[in-house]
């Protein structure tokens, strides 16, 4: 198998943004129930906010609004919440007690200009940043002096069987933990923590594994034809499946920085 196919639309960041989009949309309804590990990881990331939350809170991502209720529990008051899936935010609208004065901006994080923020929260998003350094440059600049910035997102570890199996590139840019404190600190961020964590997931076969990714909008493998698709799903089960069912790994790292100067 070609070691060029990637997992989603690729091409120009037009049809990636459409891509994801698209993706998200059809699976609003099936997000939750599928995406455990997204909400493990925004258990822990909520381990990092400030234990007096700063007003107002920007959330990239929100998604269904599995790491919102964090904010909510936090006693978050005044929220903005983003996300590039208008299907998402209505969702999130529709099964949350948001405060009155939630705003929402839907639309790709890269490209949009953000108001002024206390803090900046995104759970399982920024893996999905084509341009991370022009990003977290854009984010600081909505931070005040001392504000901060949480967020949680996987390692070039993440899922590295699954993707060897099929020779897959992702659409997603899967930095080192060190690359992102490099990113942080050029970004005049100085950074507070940075946790990195390891996971073993077992699924029963890989067309389960699949199935999962698919059901929270991470894995849309449009670009396969069906007998490559069978071959990667052969190959998987043949060199990654135990008694206890087919495994994967998941590296997770979790961030909280600082701004460090008015700039």
């Amino acid at each position: 198998m070609n070691a060029n196919h990637k997992i989603g639309h690729g091409g120009d960041e037009d049809a990636f943004e459409s891509s994801l989009i698209h993706s998200f949309s059809k699976h609003v309804k099936s997000y939750d129930k599928n995406a455990q590990l997204q909400k493990t990881m925004a258990e822990r990331l909520a381990a990092l906010l400030p234990p007096s939350l700063p007003d107002p809170v920007l959330e990239i991502g929100c998604g269904t609004g599995l790491f919102t209720r964090h904010l909510l529990a936090r006693g978050a008051e005044r929220l903005i919440l983003n996300d590039i899936a208008p299907a998402m935010i209505e969702y999130l609208k529709e099964h949350m007690d948001l405060p009155q004065a939630t705003q929402f901006l839907e639309g790709n994080a890269e490209r949009l200009a953000f108001p002024q923020a206390g803090l900046i929260a995104a759970n399982a998003v920024f893996q999905w940043f084509q341009q991370p350094q022009h990003t977290l440059e854009t984010l600081h600049r909505s931070l005040p002096k001392g504000g901060q910035i949480v967020f949680s997102t996987f390692g070039p570890e993440t899922l590295q069987e699954f993707r060897d199996s099929g020779g897959l590139e992702g659409p997603t840019h899967l930095l080192s933990l060190d690359n992102w404190k490099s990113l942080l600190t050029r970004c005049g961020f100085q950074w507070q923590a940075a946790e990195r964590e390891s996971r073993e997931i077992f699924f029963p076969s890989t067309r389960h594994l699949i199935r999962n990714l698919q059901q929270i909008g991470a894995a849309p493998l449009r670009m396969m034809k069906a007998g490559e698709l069978r071959r990667l799903i052969e190959t998987h089960d043949r060199n990654f499946s135990t008694p206890q069912g087919v495994y994967t790994h998941w590296e997770l790292y979790y961030f909280a920085a600082v701004k460090t100067d008015n700039a």
